[in-house]
């Protein structure tokens, strides 16, 4: 039962995970404030640091933002696989 449910919630997770990274990183419009990602946040020129190891060749939110999803989404697959391995042991 423990499983299933857990099955479940991560198959949510991981869609809901997806569907935030495209909107964030692959979706951006203009509003009156200026350029926005599909998030409604507000974009600037990537930093050359971003453009020349990350290959980040276009708008950015900012390095809040890029830290906050990295541990996000990072963090996300650690406590997936922490999970499966827990799941797998017993």
């Amino acid at each position: 039962m423990l499983r299933k449910a857990l099955s479940i919630f991560a198959v949510v997770w991981f869609t809901t995970l997806f569907i935030c990274s495209f909107l964030a990183y692959m979706v951006t419009s203009h509003n009156a404030a200026g350029p926005c990602d599909g998030l409604g946040r507000q974009l600037s020129e990537a930093p050359t640091l971003m453009r020349i190891f990350f290959g980040q060749d276009r708008m950015w939110a900012g390095w809040v933002w890029f830290v906050g999803d990295m541990i996000i989404f990072w963090g996300s697959f650690a406590a997936a696989l922490n999970i499966s391995n827990r799941l797998d042991s017993e």
